[in-house]
């Protein structure tokens, strides 16, 4: 699917036209009158269902004309912009199956060439990132392993309509929403299918594909690091963890070899980013309740947006360099799993007391981020479907942010809010601290329910060195919905990985 600058003259000629409709029903004076024309009727008869998100499909020229609510002028933002392409788009999912408005039979669409009309009042380069990411995110659905998959619109073009399409601004939306689907497919995959095998073998590809320096180790190689904390985890599944490292040099200098040895620093890192990998989690011993259990192949999510997020930084090429490590395994009860008081060593020298082998996530992690450190990362993010507790603190609408020092945190939280993601800061105070001391370890794993997705934050912060810059990003409440969204049918959501790349992309300069 390419993207280009169209006029709107020839936008009319296409397979099918988006047009944001906002709540004024003024169509885009750039459009040819005819079409204006048929806007604003379809407008004035829309009443109050001019709302954001709606889609109204009229056959015309072009053969399809489709109206999506954009809402009020004066509250259009990024996602919004990225949100209307989506669903203009989407709707055409239903056009290229053969049914029409109010779901009768039609004539299947040969959507081959589309144009979106871009409104950009927000800046033509914000504008057209985001439309090119919105269309992007409408070309991925869930059903990859129906026997009929789902057809997707034929789309090889897309005529972005404006006074520009400045290229650099394509190639980021390109990147990024490439980046959010490659985390989407990877969190889909059934647990069979993507074993932490398989996710290393993904992101040897890609890296291969963008030209990251990757290093995979295995068992022996993480316990050679004193990885005793992530491979804790491990111990009762029969398929081997894998510790995924992917290394972008984009800054040269001092100290900052693009060629370094794999399994060598280069330097300094400007950016670590660490995911967390459970690619199928069943509370060890500590088992879940059957119930939703399935969706737990998505516990990786965190390690697949690393590892999109490093594609797309690979691809931008920003003047960073940024570092990447995904912890990969399963949390299964077998007959070698880790049992509620064993104790372990992480990479930090710090011990671990076991209280609950289903807050196994916490456990990896820290290994990762002492990796991450011990690599010269001194501003470091990790992310990571975590905790029920931010779902139950938070719904389905935020994603947990915690960190240190309070001036980073304050920065991530606007940088993901620019990129189109949802944080909202969460307290680590010295109180949750102190709850995850153990009597015969250093820290604990567990201690209780109440405040739950602080004190795993805490636990965390036990291995976050002094003067290190750190973000803890517990997603947990928004990995996986289970109704369609405006940029994404139900399913895994992909949150994160827009605000991973945009603090790479930004984090260039001496640390």
């Amino acid at each position: 699917m390419k993207f280009r600058s169209m006029r709107p003259a020839d936008a009319v000629a296409t397979d099918a036209l988006v047009v944001p409709l906002f709540s004024d029903g003024r169509a885009p004076a750039a459009l040819p009158r005819a079409v204006r024309g048929t806007i604003e009727r379809v407008a004035a008869a829309a009443g109050t269902r001019r709302l954001y998100g709606v889609t109204t499909h009229y056959g015309t020229a072009p053969e399809r004309l489709i109206l999506v609510g954009a809402g009020k002028r004066g509250e259009l933002t990024p996602e919004r912009v990225r949100n209307v392409a989506a669903a203009g788009v989407r709707s055409l999912w239903r056009a290229v199956e053969g049914v029409g408005t109010g779901g009768a039979a039609a004539s299947p669409l040969k959507a081959r060439r589309i144009a979106i009309v871009v409104d950009e009042s927000l800046g033509t380069e914000r504008s057209i990132a985001a439309t090119v990411e919105g269309a992007i995110y409408a070309m991925w659905r869930p059903e990859a392993h129906r026997s009929r998959p789902a057809p997707l619109p034929p789309i090889s073009s897309v005529g972005l309509v404006a006074s520009a399409a400045p290229a650099a601004a394509i190639r980021r939306g390109e990147a990024i929403g490439g980046a959010v689907n490659f985390a989407r497919r990877l969190a889909n995959e059934p647990a069979n299918l993507m074993t932490p095998t398989n996710v290393a073998d993904e992101a040897r590809a890609l890296a291969k594909e963008t030209g990251l320096a990757c290093e995979v180790r295995d068992e022996k190689g993480c316990r050679a690091l004193g990885m005793g904390s992530f491979l804790s985890v491990a111990q009762g599944s029969h398929q081997p963890p894998r510790l995924v490292v992917l290394r972008y040099h984009g800054r040269a200098g001092k100290g900052h070899d693009a060629a370094a040895r794999p399994g060598r620093s280069a330097g300094a890192y400007d950016l670590a980013l660490v995911g967390k990998g459970i690619t199928f989690d069943s509370g060890g011993i500590s088992i879940k309740p059957a119930l939703a259990m399935h969706l737990m192949k998505a516990d990786m999510t965190g390690a697949a947006s690393v590892i999109g997020a490093l594609g797309a930084v690979a691809r931008l090429r920003p003047a960073a360099n940024v570092l990447g490590v995904a912890l990969l395994t399963e949390n299964l009860p077998g007959g070698g799993a880790t049992k509620p008081g064993d104790v372990f060593t992480s990479m930090s020298g710090k011990t671990v007391e076991v209280l609950n082998t289903d807050a196994e996530g916490r456990l990896v992690l820290v290994d990762g981020l002492t990796y991450a450190q011990r690599e010269g990362a001194r501003r470091v993010v990790d992310i990571a479907t975590l905790t029920e507790g931010i779902h139950i603190a938070l719904g389905d609408h935020y994603s947990g942010l915690f960190g240190k020092p309070e001036p980073f945190v304050a920065h991530v939280r606007a940088v993901s809010a620019e990129a189109g993601d949802r944080f909202w800061p969460m307290p680590l105070t010295d109180e949750y601290r102190e709850e995850i001391r153990s009597d015969i370890a250093d820290i604990r794993n567990s201690a209780g329910k109440y405040g739950g997705a602080s004190k795993a934050a805490a636990f965390l912060d036990a291995v976050v060195e002094a003067g290190v810059e750190w973000a803890h990003l517990d997603i947990a409440s928004q990995d996986w919905s289970e109704r369609d969204q405006p940029h994404s049918p139900k399913g895994p959501q992909g949150p994160g990985v827009r605000t991973l790349v945009a603090l790479a992309l930004e984090a260039h300069g001496p640390i």
